[in-house]
């Protein structure tokens, strides 16, 4: 038995103190009216049923299950029409799929086994299939060894400042994949009042298909007024939709629509400056402004032409174009305008 101190038994009358079970050791003497028993058993550890499966297989499966309907959506490969080089080292390839549907603002990936095995990269679609026509397109920058091997294998000789001039000859293309479309946020442009598109370069590739299915007819769609801005560093960059942009204004002033599409085309380096390619786009060399836009500015005058209006601001192109936008946006205005923002991450 232990000797319990005498300030202990004043506080706990009552106690009483009993032998150690022989499997415990003596204690330490009391250290400042405290104890430590130590007990001599060997610790025993209990293992739990395994759960980690349970929660990853649901998503798993469901994984498996969305890869396998893109592979079966996507194990045909398609025709391809045609091939277009166009200025500034861009390609247009058209195709054709079997029971292929798409909205504009939608994207695609593109597999070609004969670039690479393992690569697949999307692209924004240009051209969607309608009533009328079956075809569909896209447009992409040569930039990387994916892009300039299957520029080689489509073009019989490549010409980085080729004029826009399709090939007619026979030949046979490589097989050429493609999974999708892929939902993006330009879908929503033509599901506003009034849209704001700005594209940056090669970021104009989903406006691109927004104003074809314009071209096709506009009347069935809720956007009433459409301002497109493009900024881009080389003037032969607006040859890439030059004709599409110039038959839109021309169909839109036959129907007495002109106000409908609001269109400014920025060149931001000014070495060499020209028309953008003479008698032609008369149209676009009227809308051609030298520089940068002026951002707040720009903002304020949609603001005061469209008072108490929502205003969907879609915007593809560098990111600094893309904050100072998203900033503009959520700023406030003295016309009760609001703008909603939307942003793509690839052209």
């Amino acid at each position: 038995n232990l000797t319990v101190p005498k300030a202990f038994e004043e506080l706990l009358p009552d106690y009483t103190t009993e032998p150690f079970p022989e499997d415990l050791q003596v204690p330490e003497p009391f250290v400042q009216n405290s104890f430590v028993r130590v007990c001599s058993e060997e610790p025993k550890f209990q293992s739990h049923f395994p759960e980690t499966w349970l929660w990853i297989s649901g998503p798993l499966c469901l994984y498996c299950v969305e890869r396998l309907y893109r592979y079966i959506r996507s194990n045909k490969p398609v025709t391809i029409t045609s091939v277009i080089s166009h200025p500034s080292n861009v390609l247009e390839v058209r195709m054709m799929k079997d029971d292929f549907e798409a909205r504009p603002g939608q994207y695609v990936i593109l597999h070609c086994p004969r670039v690479s095995a393992l690569e697949s990269h999307p692209f924004t679609l240009t051209m969607c299939p309608t009533d009328t026509k079956a075809t569909f397109g896209v447009h992409l920058k040569v930039v990387g060894d994916w892009t300039e091997r299957f520029r080689d294998l489509l073009l019989l000789h490549s010409n980085q400042d080729a004029e826009i001039l399709p090939i007619f000859q026979q030949r046979r293309y490589p097989k050429l994949y493609v999974d999708g479309p892929f939902g993006s946020p330009f879908e929503e442009s033509l599901n506003y009042e009034v849209s704001l598109c700005v594209a940056g370069g090669i970021g104009v590739t989903p406006f691109a298909s927004i104003l074809n299915t314009l071209l096709d007819g506009w009347k069935c769609y809720k956007l009433r007024r459409l301002y497109f801005i493009w900024v881009c560093r080389d003037i032969e960059s607006f040859r890439w939709f030059a004709d599409l942009l110039c038959t839109l204004h021309n169909k839109l002033w036959q129907e007495n629509r002109p106000d409908y599409i609001n269109i400014q085309l920025y060149l931001s380096q000014t070495d060499g400056i020209q028309k953008i390619i003479g008698e032609k786009y008369q149209a676009l060399n009227s809308r051609l402004l030298i520089g940068r836009p002026r951002w707040k500015l720009l903002f304020e005058d949609i603001a005061k032409c469209n008072r108490r209006k929502t205003i969907g601001v879609f915007c593809c192109g560098p990111n600094k174009i893309s904050k100072i936008l998203h900033k503009l946006s959520n700023s406030s205005n003295s016309y009760g305008t609001r703008f909603e923002y939307n942003k793509e991450s690839f052209s």
